[in-house]
């Protein structure tokens, strides 16, 4: 999924970029014509459901990747438009489901998420990547939780306890409040986080 030599942008509807006269034809009259190599490539995932597969690339271990594929938004900011598109290259400009890259900042690249029920206990396992710097807020029950990070540095304030673990699988336990915690950077583009789905 990560391959982009191997992923191809399809539709029942369109095909790479646009729509298709044929095949909207073709699917009023229930046709559904596979044309893409399926031993060797894979349909990318729309915006809209791109979320499922960065889960994937996350529990795969490649959580440093994640920078690179939420920018490929970027295509959406065109001709005045500062929205998420619906589908890669057709549909309407504006679709807040297919938001995946502001789900993704703070669960894969900020790193917060539940580690107890009903965040009783905030995890926060940040996979920065190539950015120096990176801050962010997320509401949880008991109030926000923010993080930022600068170089090797972390600064976490959480109205509740905080199991934070690094990008190389350190962990750290601390209290509530705000703290400063080292965090080291991971050398190789896989990393994989013990106990983590989702880092």
């Amino acid at each position: 999924m990560i391959d982009r030599s191997a992923v191809v942008t399809r539709s029942w509807i369109g095909g790479d970029g646009g729509y298709d006269i044929q095949k909207e034809e073709d699917q009023r009259r229930g046709i559904q014509r596979i044309d893409w190599d399926v031993d060797h490539e894979i349909v990318r995932a729309q915006p809209f459901f791109s979320y499922v597969a960065h889960d994937a690339v996350a529990r795969a271990g490649h959580g440093i990747r994640f920078v690179d594929l939420v920018r490929d938004w970027s295509v959406f900011l065109r001709e005045g438009y500062d929205t998420f598109g619906e589908c890669w290259g057709w549909g309407t400009p504006v679709h807040g489901w297919s938001s995946t890259p502001s789900r993704d900042l703070i669960v894969h690249v900020l790193g917060i998420s539940p580690d107890l029920p009903g965040f009783e206990r905030v995890r926060i396992a940040p996979r920065p990547g190539p950015l120096g710097e990176v801050a962010g807020v997320a509401p949880t029950p008991y109030g926000l939780v923010e993080v930022e990070i600068s170089g090797e540095q972390a600064v976490v304030s959480s109205p509740v306890p905080v199991h934070f673990v690094d990008p190389t699988g350190r962990s750290h336990r601390v209290a509530a409040g705000k703290h400063r915690v080292p965090m080291r950077r991971a050398q190789t583009l896989t990393e994989r986080t013990p106990g983590n789905p989702c880092a």
